[in-house]
């Protein structure tokens, strides 16, 4: 059956000698009882971790509180260790921003969430704040998050970021360039566009008909004509609003770029994940009055995720994720994510032979560290030669 102490070994091996042993028994003893409530908490994750160490439930609700509030739990000090660790030696990756919000408590929170190739991004780093301060300095979160990012990856790892029409503006484009970044990032309809010699026109009166896509390469960007290497414009059947993409890769195809875009997605499923209170672990009832608490709170739920994204993925390594299955689609039909929480739930009462297959499997990827390289690797729509 699995325990406190798989959870310890599987942190052991994330923070390796970094963080001392006492701090990682208690993450390990919190990330536990978020896996065991399923519900983001605080007194869910305390009574389950109690009932899992066989303590009073009021110690295990006081120590997942202090926890929280322990500024010794430093994510200044984790988080760098944590996208290390995550993103491995994967030499390409693909990066969503977005924002998300708590209203009840005044708060939002930024994320920068890996894009994988099994339906769900991967909490990276995130900093949460007041959402009332926003308005003034927003631009200056966006790019500290960025920048603190291109610190934090390794040297050598290639970088695309998609991002919303919220972060369509110059001086994102302008630092993004200067990391080396490449980029796919959507811009509002009623941005001036022009092309090297045309006139400025909104970005909407250039979107083509019948669901084709235009590419306009060299391309300068309002009034003061920022130059942006190719925009992208298309308005598909199924989409609300037309896409108008600002884009580094100018000499990829512009159906691949638009497929790119749409893998920015996946954070949407993650963030239900997170807070929705029917299909997910519904942090977003979760009444957290410190932006500090509240990261603290999202770095257990970031870490129970990655452990129940691998169950899913020895599922499937174990051949049980079949067994799941209510169709004969050769295709997942089912998240690795939602894979390894639908497992977690029925180890009580596992017959032992699956027990055993899934277990094996889990250890083989934790041990082995491929996996989270795998589902981490992008490849960007394809370029001519540089």
């Amino acid at each position: 059956m699995w325990s406190v102490d798989h959870t310890r070994l599987a942190l052991l091996q994330l923070f390796d000698e970094d963080v001392h042993v006492a701090r990682v028994r208690s993450l390990a003893n919190a990330v536990a009882g978020v896996l065991n409530a399923s519900v983001a908490s605080i007194a869910a994750i305390g009574r389950a971790y109690a009932r899992l160490a066989g303590i009073e439930s009021k110690s295990g609700v006081k120590q997942v509180d202090r926890l929280l509030s322990n500024k010794g739990v430093a994510l200044e000090t984790l988080m760098p260790l944590w996208i290390r660790h995550v993103v491995g030696t994967t030499s390409r990756i693909a990066l969503a921003l977005d924002w998300t919000d708590f209203d009840g408590d005044n708060h939002t929170t930024l994320c920068a969430y890996l894009v994988t190739t099994h339906g769900r991004a991967m909490p990276l780093a995130w900093r949460t704040v007041k959402k009332s301060t926003l308005k003034a300095k927003r631009t200056g979160y966006e790019l500290d998050m960025i920048r603190r990012l291109h610190k934090w990856l390794p040297e050598n790892i290639e970088v695309t970021l998609l991002a919303d029409r919220g972060f369509g503006y110059a001086e994102l484009y302008d630092e993004l360039s200067w990391l080396g970044w490449d980029y796919i990032v959507r811009f509002r309809e009623n941005i001036l566009v022009g092309g090297a010699g045309d006139d400025l026109v909104p970005a909407a009166t250039l979107v083509p008909a019948h669901g084709r896509v235009r590419k306009i390469e060299e391309v300068g960007v309002t009034a003061q004509r920022r130059p942006v290497p190719a925009v992208v414009l298309v308005k598909r059947k199924k989409m609300k609003d037309a896409w108008c993409l600002a884009t580094s890769l100018a000499s990829a195809d512009a159906n691949d770029i638009v497929r790119a875009y749409g893998r920015r997605f996946s954070i949407e499923e993650t963030f239900r994940d997170t807070k929705d209170i029917t299909f997910g672990m519904g942090l977003r009832a979760t009444h957290i009055r410190s932006a500090e608490r509240r990261d603290r709170m999202l770095f257990l739920i970031a870490l129970a995720h990655t452990l129940l994204t691998l169950l899913g993925a020895a599922s499937e390594a174990s051949g049980l994720d079949r067994t799941l299955k209510t169709n004969t689609s050769p295709k997942r039909t089912m998240s690795l994510f939602n894979q390894g929480l639908c497992w977690y739930q029925s180890l009580p009462n596992m017959r032992e032979e699956w027990l055993e297959r899934l277990l094996g499997a889990y250890e083989a990827i934790l041990r082995e560290h491929t996996f989270l390289c795998e589902i981490f690797r992008f490849e960007p729509p394809v370029e001519l030669q540089k």
